[in-house]
């Protein structure tokens, strides 16, 4: 999915102009580079645009910190005042999910649901079957 397609979906998700959505997929994607493994940030960097996977590996990655930090920070990271970090954090990964191939999504999905974050990703409205996987290959 190009960047445009990824600011304009989290516009309408956020219900903010684009320089809000832009600036909450950036404080989005900040976050969850800290939390993904460096392995893991650039798998899911490889399948974005450039100028927004570079938010994925620029901090650093493989933090431990509840899925209420992560919205924490997503929510001090952002300038916009529009949007709540939760609103940011739901709408972006949603996107996020959507925009990358099946097997990137599920190891996304895998590591948030080891980090404990099932609300999140079960506000995202995202379908997602992994059950039909082998141990190994979550």
């Amino acid at each position: 999915m190009e960047r445009a397609a990824i600011v304009e979906t989290v516009s309408d998700r956020t219900e903010a102009d684009d320089d809000g959505a832009t600036d909450a997929t950036r404080a989005v994607l900040e976050t969850l580079g800290e939390r993904l493994s460096a392995d893991q940030a650039d798998d899911l960097a490889a399948e974005l645009p450039p100028d927004l996977s570079e938010h994925l590996t620029e901090g650093e990655p493989g933090e431990q910190f509840s899925e209420e930090e992560f919205i924490s920070r997503v929510d001090q990271r952002m300038e916009t005042l529009d949007v709540t970090g939760e609103r940011a954090a739901t709408a972006v990964l949603a996107t996020l999910l959507e925009s990358v191939d099946e097997a990137e999504r599920s190891a996304v999905v895998d590591q948030f649901q080891q980090y404990g974050f099932e609300t999140l990703l079960g506000e995202t409205d995202v379908d997602i079957d992994v059950s039909e996987r082998s141990p190994r290959e979550r």
